[in-house]
């Protein structure tokens, strides 16, 4: 067998090893990730851009259900060093991707009622639906192009966490009320009952 052929085998094993870990297409629930302890750490080369596109070997997934499935075994650990990194997680291994930003992008914002209560309820490119409960939204400065930015955040499952796209954070406002406290915008939402706050300019010095 040439060297060629070897990795060839060695990359549809890891690829096989992920999928075969991952929810099936037809049924989004996510693996019990927490319950999984794997002894061996690779590096993988699978890039996800700010615009939630996933890159493998420098070629775009074109495939949405086969990154979703790749999204259902996503996992966020924090090293020593304080710096979060991002793994396709299975009971044996974890496989190091890259991310540009966040693993998760949330692309729409809808308010549901659930026992006569009314949720602000988010959903990502990937299929996942994040509920504006405990966990709250925050602004966080990004560098691009050597241009920093302030973006929206919650974080979610399994220490992931998904940055608010522009237009979600436009149907917010809508939702919400703005006002202005200390200099500060303030962006005031409600949901499960709960008052959120969330502070809209963030200090650059």
């Amino acid at each position: 067998m040439t060297e060629n052929n070897t990795q060839i085998n060695n990359k549809n094993n890891v690829l096989q090893d992920i999928l075969s870990h991952s929810s099936p297409q037809n049924n989004r629930k996510i693996p019990p990730l927490e319950k999984w302890s794997p002894t061996r750490i690779h590096d993988f080369d699978i890039f996800i851009a700010d615009n939630a596109e996933w890159y493998h070997e420098g070629d775009k997934m074109t495939r949405q259900s086969l990154v979703d499935l790749f999204a259902s075994v996503l996992w966020g650990q924090v090293g020593n060093d304080g710096v979060k990194r991002y793994f396709l997680k299975t009971p044996s291994d974890m496989y190091q991707i890259k991310v540009f930003d966040a693993p998760l992008l949330i692309n729409t914002v809808d308010q549901i009622e659930q026992d006569d209560v009314t949720w602000i309820e988010f959903g990502t490119t990937n299929g996942d639906k994040i509920v504006l409960d405990d966990n709250p939204l925050y602004f966080k400065e990004f560098i691009k192009d050597v241009k920093a930015e302030d973006r929206l955040y919650i974080d979610t499952r399994h220490q992931l966490t998904a940055r608010v796209g522009a237009n979600v954070l436009y149907h917010l406002i809508q939702m919400g009320e703005l006002s202005e406290e200390g200099g500060q915008t303030i962006l005031t939402l409600t949901s499960g009952g709960r008052t959120h706050r969330v502070v809209t300019e963030v200090s650059h010095d």
